[in-house]
């Protein structure tokens, strides 16, 4: 299928399409049955649905609303949401669980170096079995945003089957993890091989009084040009470093970028960069979906099983290094299950797990521990990449 057969062909009206997937999505993603599915999900079944019924073109076919999408707003969605960590901070988070944090990333590393080596998906995925084996590595340490990244620097993005296969069982598996660890701290108490529960009466750990937002116009303008220049540089850094013979995907350059510039103080009075760039990674699945036309998906179909098979070993091997180590070092199952849930589902299934066991106490230092995982993943997931490559 071809742009020209497309019910809606024309730029604008694709992008208008787009726009309103990502605001029905959002809304849908808010209310009912729809919450468990969730607005990512959405998003990409009504880009899919779309483009199959020749409503728009598949992003396969090209376009420069598409190719807009790959090139510059990925990145600039990259960029925006990694201005929202702030490592300073991360020091209020406690030894304990900044440790059982980084000992979970480190399972999660294992966990899929594991499964690559003992299910057929490399096999099935070719060459792409590097970035894929990266791309999981960074979401499991991160989020969304490094799985992102690194799919993008590889162009796995582009390979419609592949990565919708890649996120919806991604989506999946993130959503039962997040039942499990609702239920992990009562199960790891009730074996007595950790350590005690804290008072959770004691004093909570205040942030600091954050400066006053932008408001107006500047709320939107000022990280809009900050990303702009930042992709620009970005650019013109990694083309330098070609020349020389240093090959520095131009992503990774930008992913530093943006955790130099977030440590500024002045940085947080931009409260509206985490909300643009979430919505930027949005409009990108909406290109997803529309990149995943039912021939994609068929020729996928057997890969989907074995993508569940190679999630499900990440995330065995990654309980064991996490849940036998607390058992040694005695760790408060709470703070395990937080740092599992900050692996694997980042900042908003941490906080809903500290809520749900009414721990304020450890409600800011599961965001903050989360936000470690958003620093490192694209960095971890490019050190997957590169050590299977060397593996060879």
């Amino acid at each position: 299928m071809t742009a020209s057969t497309a019910l809606i062909s024309s730029p604008l009206g694709v992008l208008t399409v787009l726009i309103v997937i990502v605001a029905l999505s959002d809304a849908l993603g808010r209310i009912g049955v729809f919450r468990k599915l969730g607005a990512a999900m959405i998003i990409i079944v009504l880009g899919a649905l779309l483009a199959n019924l020749r409503v728009i073109p598949p992003a396969a076919s090209g376009g420069p609303v598409y190719d807009l999408v790959f090139t510059y707003v990925i990145p600039a969605a990259i960029f925006l949401v990694l201005l929202d960590v702030n490592l300073g901070a991360l020091k209020r988070a406690g030894a304990p669980m900044i440790g059982a944090f980084f000992i979970g990333a480190v399972g999660i590393f294992l966990g899929v170096w594991v499964a690559n080596a003992v299910t057929p998906v490399q096999g099935m995925v070719g060459a792409s079995y590097g970035p894929l084996a990266g791309m999981f590595t960074g979401t499991y340490i991160g989020g969304g945003a490094n799985f992102n990244a690194v799919a993008q620097a590889y162009g796995i993005t582009r390979e419609g089957g592949l990565y919708t296969a890649a996120t919806v069982v991604d989506n999946v598996m993130t959503g039962v993890w997040i039942v499990v660890t609702l239920a992990l701290p009562a199960l790891l108490l009730k074996s007595g091989w950790f350590g005690k529960p804290s008072n959770p009466e004691q004093a909570p750990i205040h942030a600091h009084t954050p400066p006053p937002p932008l408001t107006g116009t500047l709320a939107i303008a000022i990280p809009l040009a900050l990303t702009a220049v930042a992709i620009w540089s970005s650019g013109l850094a990694s083309t330098w470093l070609e020349a020389r013979g240093i090959a520095v995907p131009s992503i990774l350059i930008v992913t530093t970028l943006a955790l130099i510039i977030a440590q500024v103080p002045a940085v947080a009075r931009m409260t509206q960069a985490n909300t643009l760039g979430h919505w930027g990674i949005y409009f990108f699945l909406a290109v997803v979906g529309a990149n995943a036309d039912l021939a994609a998906l068929v020729a996928a179909g057997s890969l989907t099983p074995a993508l569940f098979a190679y999630v499900g070993i990440v995330f065995v091997v990654h309980s064991a290094v996490l849940f036998g180590a607390g058992a040694v070092l005695k760790l408060e199952p709470i703070v395990l299950a937080l740092a599992s849930s900050a692996n694997i589902g980042g900042s908003p299934t941490a906080l809903v797990l500290a809520e749900a066991e009414h721990r304020q106490d450890l409600v800011l230092p599961a965001i903050l521990i989360s936000s470690i995982g958003n620093a490192i993943g694209t960095y971890a997931g490019f050190a997957m990449v590169a050590l299977l490559a060397a593996r060879g």
